[in-house]
């Protein structure tokens, strides 16, 4: 029996063309769902099946309907990848966002309150995530985490990964001279992550990212206070001309040496005062 290193070997061509949008089946499938939907606006980012148009009950019927981690992506383009054993190792950008001083909230609000407001909060996180082209991999507690593949997002993943942790920050009204109605800290970072399908064999799979650089990314939102935008330096190589950020060395919990990190915030918006 192969072990797991061996499925994953495996499954790369896969999972490289499949992200990359190169696949044979894929690009079949694209040509079809062209034809199929020719007056759709809105559609699958990887198939092409319109979500909308005179086809969208037929095509809801075949399981392309938007995809509730992404609407980018459809059902069964999910379903497709989920099924597939293994993964690729592939650079992605991922942004981590949590609730500052969450415990205390809840402590402070009754249980219904306190889901309210995280459910407020992860319906803006998705709506962030879902403008900026990336893949939601997880909402749990206080926390949401997107994830921006290339082949998916686009070559700017890594400026779009910044961008929409910026959004975050205002729209939970780190903006606003009042002060926000949730305290988030954020965290970005990009590297080298497995990408793929995991599970237990004759149970479920599911889509995964795996892998150091989203542990390092983990301890960067752990790191931020709130209205704090934290970025590593690989990201922050990617963003020097666009953003203003200030360097801060960090002791990250399981990391031996100190790490640069640069942080940001989002500046007051002057209307609102007024």
């Amino acid at each position: 029996m192969a072990d797991s290193t061996d499925d994953v070997r495996n499954f790369n061509p896969f999972w490289h063309a499949m992200l990359s949008g190169e696949h044979p089946m894929l690009r079949r499938g694209r040509r079809m769902f062209r034809l199929l939907s020719p007056t759709a606006s809105d559609r699958c980012r990887l198939c092409f099946a319109g979500y909308d148009g005179f086809t969208a009950p037929a095509m809801r019927l075949m399981g392309r309907a938007p995809w509730r981690r992404n609407p980018h992506f459809c059902e069964q383009c999910e379903a497709v990848l989920a099924k597939e054993r293994g993964g690729a190792e592939i650079d992605v950008a991922m942004l981590y966002a949590d609730v500052r001083g969450s415990t205390q909230l809840a402590a402070g609000m009754r249980p219904a309150e306190f889901a309210a407001l995280m459910q407020r909060f992860f319906q803006i996180a998705t709506t962030v995530f879902t403008k900026s082209d990336a893949v939601v991999d997880k909402m749990v507690g206080d926390e949401v985490i997107g994830v921006y593949l290339p082949g998916l997002t686009g070559s700017d993943y890594r400026q779009r990964a910044v961008a929409a942790g910026l959004e975050l920050l205002r729209v939970t009204g780190h903006a606003d001279p009042a002060g926000p109605w949730l305290s988030i800290g954020v965290g970005v970072h990009a590297g080298k992550t497995f990408v793929g399908s995991i599970g237990v064999e004759g149970g479920n799979y599911q889509f995964a990212t795996l892998g150091d650089p989203m542990n390092f990314c983990a301890r960067l939102v752990a790191a931020a206070k709130g209205g704090e935008m934290v970025m590593s330096e690989a990201i922050r190589r990617d963003v020097s001309d666009d953003i203003s950020a200030e360097p801060r060395n960090l002791e990250l919990k399981g990391y031996p040496e100190p790490v640069m990190a640069y942080v940001s915030r989002v500046a007051p918006d002057r209307s609102l005062a007024a």
